[in-house]
């Protein structure tokens, strides 16, 4: 598969760091994307390379920005050339705040990455999948965009969005022999987990508690849905939801 490529957005590190690993390990040349941390995109490309002899490229690119993204489609399509075969959407932001305190401008922030973000990317790179009649778009989603948590209005609503975008997209883009799926995950051990514990202990703790499996999942244990993704031509429109049973409580 060398011809063959997959972009990761925000895979500097956590789970989307996990998922690039997961493609490169399968064969696939990847190209990363990063917002803040060069140096850490710079080691993950390193890591791989070495690892599973694979070419992987990386980008600083700011999701929720429509003029970033065009240029990073010309930018990508010069550099793997058109054998895109995999997409991503893992880029995504999170706030906790209850729904009458949550201010105007990080609701905003959060509905621009999370949901712009998936869309723009998407909406610039299909075409290559259609061309080529083949493609994985794989979206992350969450728990929350099965079912809201205390705090959550804005990344709630900014994953039922996915959630829908996903069910969509694999309704137009089907005739292609494109999949379109998402991974909802609950509470795991990435960098976006151990920040809110940080913020609140207390609540993640609780959370925690609340999952039949009484413990967060290991970021390892999600990229199992990655494969199954990766492996299957006739599962399109899922929603999976690895979440050790949260939302059954």
């Amino acid at each position: 598969m060398a011809d063959k490529y997959g972009i990761v957005t925000g895979a500097s590190r956590g789970l989307g760091e996990a998922i690039a690993e997961e493609l490169a390990r399968e064969g696939y040349n990847v190209i990363i994307t990063y917002n803040g941390n060069a140096a850490k995109a710079e080691a993950v490309k390193a890591r791989l390379e070495k690892a599973f002899g694979v070419r992987v490229e990386t980008f600083k690119l700011a999701v929720q920005n429509e003029e970033e993204i065009i240029v990073f489609r010309k930018w990508a399509e010069e550099r793997m050339g058109k054998d895109l075969h995999v997409l991503v959407n893992n880029a995504g932001i999170y706030a906790n705040v209850p729904s009458d305190k949550i201010e105007s401008k990080v609701f905003c922030d959060i509905i621009d990455v999370n949901v712009k973000g998936t869309f723009f990317m998407n909406r610039h790179f299909v075409d290559l999948m259609i061309a080529n009649h083949f493609g994985k778009i794989i979206n992350l989603c969450s728990a929350v965009g099965l079912r809201a948590a205390p705090g959550s209005i804005a990344y709630a609503s900014s994953k039922f969005a996915v959630r829908g975008m996903t069910q969509a997209m694999a309704l137009d883009l089907g005739q292609y022999n494109i999949q379109v799926n998402a991974i909802a995950p609950g509470a795991h051990k990435t960098d976006m987990y151990w920040d809110a514990v940080k913020t609140d202990p207390v609540l993640m703790e609780t959370r925690t508690k609340s999952c039949p499996l009484q413990r967060a999942g290991e970021v390892t244990e999600m990229c199992h849905l990655v494969r199954y993704f990766l492996a299957s031509d006739f599962i399109t429109g899922q929603v999976v939801s690895p979440n050790g049973g949260t939302t059954m409580v």
